[in-house]
């Protein structure tokens, strides 16, 4: 005779599944965070600057796993990201949007044993509250000029212990947490985010903007010079493009000696150029009775000629963006 135990499972843990499976339902994105070790006050900060943009949830990883699929969710795609301790954020903004978010959104902390520097760690000058004694040996250890008045420690001035990347000294670590100085950065370490059925992992996630922006900036520049070469036919690109064949024609006028109104400047601009040219080449087997101006190197002629070119062919800022709008509508 055998005797089938049935195994009751607790409310708590059906509620739980069936909230999470809601919020699975109720959004685009669901996003997994490592948080082993992670402060559990930064991540009520963490709470309280997401809201209204996501929710952070801590669960179980069973319970998160059953909820998924009962949503619905390929639950294969994400089983290798919920390992160990985590938080799962739900929201319905684009996860990039939210990875930026996270990103720029820095915490600090007081420093542990093995923690390096993410910003300057300075001692400053002036009453440091704490009373004359053992703790100013670990103020010389740590190389901080100090002075003793009225019984308490003072900095003489500002002393830097430790620059960004560096290792912390351990013995700084309760002169730091007495002055209120948290040089050590926390950061909600992300794993992955699942949106609209499309698994994207940390890697893909962490954007650097400024890079970003660089590249876009070159490409309104290429494309901009690209429809001024080309005379894409739209406004804003035939404006650069008009004035760069001007200036062509007339320095092509002043060559040829094409004379109107408009080319006078360049045609006798060169003229008198070559006149010059032609009184320096006979300078000194002939007296002409015309002093001769000094002229530029061939070398410097070049170059001065390639500066300007340069700066013909370079759109200003507004150009480039009006060029680039032109371009691609």
């Amino acid at each position: 005779m055998s005797i089938t135990e049935e195994r009751k499972i607790p409310k708590w843990k059906i509620d739980e599944v069936a909230e999470l499976e809601e919020k699975l339902r109720n959004s685009t994105t669901i996003m997994i965070a490592d948080i082993s070790g992670f402060p559990s006050d930064k991540l009520h900060e963490i709470r309280k600057k997401l809201r209204g943009k996501a929710e952070i949830k801590v669960t179980k990883n069973t319970l998160f796993l059953i909820a998924a699929k009962r949503a619905g969710i390929d639950a294969s795609k994400i089983e290798n990201y919920i390992t160990g301790t985590n938080a799962f954020i739900f929201s319905n903004e684009n996860p990039f949007a939210i990875s930026i978010f996270l990103s720029r959104f820095k915490l600090k902390r007081y420093p542990m044993p093995g923690d390096k520097a993410d910003e300057e760690v300075v001692i400053p000058a002036g009453d440091t509250g704490m009373t004359a004694g053992p703790i100013l040996s670990t103020f010389g250890k740590l190389k901080v000029q100090t002075k003793v008045q009225d019984g308490k420690v003072h900095v003489v001035k500002d002393t830097l212990i430790a620059k960004p990347g560096d290792l912390i000294p351990a013995e700084a670590a309760p002169i730091l947490q007495k002055l209120g100085i948290m040089p050590v950065y926390v950061k909600l370490r992300l794993k992955s985010a699942y949106h609209e059925g499309l698994v994207i992992p940390v890697s893909d996630l962490e954007i650097n903007l400024d890079q970003y922006s660089s590249m876009i900036a070159e490409a309104s520049r290429n494309s901009l010079a690209l429809g001024v070469e080309i005379a894409y036919p739209v406004p804003e690109v035939l404006k650069l493009t008009l004035g760069k064949a001007h200036m062509r024609a007339l320095a092509l006028a002043g060559e040829s000696g094409f004379l109107t109104p408009d080319t006078a400047n360049a045609v006798v601009g060169r003229a008198v150029a070559k006149a010059y040219a032609l009184l320096s080449a006979v300078s000194g087997k002939v007296d002409l009775g015309v002093e001769v101006p000094k002229q530029q190197s061939v070398q410097e002629k070049k170059e001065e000629e390639k500066k300007e070119e340069e700066e013909e062919k370079k759109p200003s800022d507004e150009e480039v963006g009006g060029g680039l709008s032109s371009l691609f509508g």
